[in-house]
């Protein structure tokens, strides 16, 4: 996925995020308005926080940011959204025979992942090998992504975009204006402030302001 957006929250209290969204690439020349956007966001942070990724600006350290999202409560939930965004990783061995739970071990009966999930199947037949074992992955369930978007974001209010021409929208400039608003520095390119309000204070229990990152998010869901 190619990096489309630079994201920072400012301020997270209780149940609100307070942040911007800063345009990176000249392939998303606007500002992203579904409310799958925030939703997205904060999983994204979730996981890379879990799996050890930096920031490139945040007020903790990798190692401190892996123990504040293990810990909290909705760890486990964030990992679903997760597998519901890319698709679940189904552990097979080399011949595609499915592994007894946690183990390298096939199950007895042997059978094929492609059997058991062949209407399950990513449509692009993803398929990889993640610390030696080797995994399918399954369809992305949008769907359902959706679901748990509505039960998470009370409200996402996208304010007015800064750092633009006379205020036109950034969308109907041409190419070359928007190739020189993105050849400005950090502070001077344009971004739009954004309020996340979240209907439970757990989902954003690990995250704080001072996180910056980029993102290849735009609210769009996987179509499959």
């Amino acid at each position: 996925m190619t990096d489309l957006y630079i994201v920072s929250f400012d301020e997270c209290d209780d149940r609100t995020v307070t942040g911007r969204v800063h345009l990176y690439n000249p392939d998303a020349a606007y500002f992203p308005e579904r409310r799958e956007f925030p939703a997205e966001l904060i999983m994204e942070a979730w996981w890379m926080m879990l799996n050890g990724y930096s920031f490139e600006q945040a007020p903790f350290g990798r190692d401190e940011g892996v123990t504040l999202a293990s810990e909290a409560s909705a760890t486990a939930q964030m990992n679903e959204m997760h597998e519901l965004y890319f698709g679940r990783k189904i552990w097979v061995d080399a011949g595609g025979y499915l592994l007894e739970e946690g183990s390298r071990k096939p199950q007895e009966p042997r059978v094929k992942a492609s059997e058991v999930y062949k209407d399950e199947l990513h449509p692009h037949g993803g398929q990889g090998i993640d610390g030696g074992r080797h995994y399918l992955m399954l369809r992305p369930k949008s769907g359902e992504f959706r679901r748990r978007t509505d039960g998470m974001i009370l409200s996402y209010d996208l304010g007015r975009p800064g750092n633009v021409p006379n205020g036109r929208p950034v969308e109907r400039l041409d190419e070359d204006a928007v190739y020189e608003l993105l050849d400005r520095p950090f502070e001077e390119r344009p971004f739009a402030p954004f309020i996340v309000k979240v209907t439970s204070a757990r989902y954003l229990e690990p995250l704080a302001g001072g996180m910056r990152w980029r993102t290849a998010h735009t609210g769009h869901l996987p179509d499959f």
